[in-house]
């Protein structure tokens, strides 16, 4: 009798894990791709972006068909990385909370919800909690569109300055920035896989192989340029950007 009890039992913990959705960490830790630091940082740069086009109706008229979607996802992103990194931050404990409100935030479609999102948000980076839990799909985070179109901005200025032996310290820390953004940015592609149409586990894995390639490199190129090291920075986003390309050849020219 107690045997038929533990092999229901057994059967049931199956059928549950079968139908009870898990979601897996960053495919990296999170202090291999960035420093915290650098992290939130790049978080904080985004709540003061939010916070302009917030700043009446008329401007959120303006923001809400793409900057405020874009900024508030990838905080969202941003703020799993903190969640999850190794790191300590100093609103590490309430980062998921950042996340669950910048989300939101990125879907509200009048002035006063996205107002009340964004109090939200800056309520969660004063520590204040709603229970939310550092578990989430990085895949469900932010709009591959999105984030495309974020790494494909700050390429181009990548392919600029990274030409630059004398650049100065304002671009260069800026360049840190856009790597760090674009690194995070890259864990979330890995997941969200859902432009491989074919659908066949091994076109899933190159997909995966290429986000991976493309963090390694934009992490490295963020490594060299906080050592000056304009050569090895330019190489190493050369790499990303064949990643990249690799990529697009595969998946959006014709798979």
């Amino acid at each position: 009798m107690l045997k038929k009890i533990a092999l229901t039992f057994a059967v049931s913990a199956v059928g549950l894990s079968l139908v009870i959705p898990t979601f897996a960490a960053a495919p990296v830790k999170i202090s291999a791709v960035a420093p915290v630091a650098d992290i939130a940082a790049q978080a904080d740069a985004r709540v003061k972006a939010l916070e302009e086009a917030l700043k009446s109706d008329e401007e959120f008229n303006k923001a809400k068909g793409k900057l405020i979607p874009s900024e508030a996802g990838v905080l969202a992103a941003l703020a799993q990385a903190i969640a999850e990194s190794e790191e300590k931050a100093g609103w590490q404990a309430t980062a998921p909370d950042v996340r669950d409100a910048a989300i939101a935030l990125s879907k509200a479609k009048s002035y006063d919800d996205a107002k009340k999102e964004f109090a939200a948000v800056k309520d969660a980076l004063g520590g204040k909690s709603s229970g939310a839990k550092v578990e989430y799909d990085w895949a469900k985070l932010v709009k591959l569109g999105v984030v495309m179109d974020q790494i494909s901005k700050r390429n181009n200025k990548f392919r600029r300055n990274t030409k630059k032996k004398d650049a100065s310290d304002a671009e260069i820390n800026e360049m840190i920035g856009d790597a760090t953004v674009a690194a995070v940015l890259s864990l979330a592609t890995h997941d969200d896989t859902h432009e491989v149409k074919s659908k066949k586990a091994e076109d899933i894995e190159l997909w995966k192989k290429f986000a991976k390639e493309y963090q390694t490199q934009i992490s490295a190129t963020s490594a060299a340029l906080k050592k000056k090291d304009m050569a090895g920075a330019a190489d190493a986003w050369k790499k990303s950007s064949q990643a990249c390309n690799d990529c697009h050849a595969k998946f959006k020219e014709g798979e």
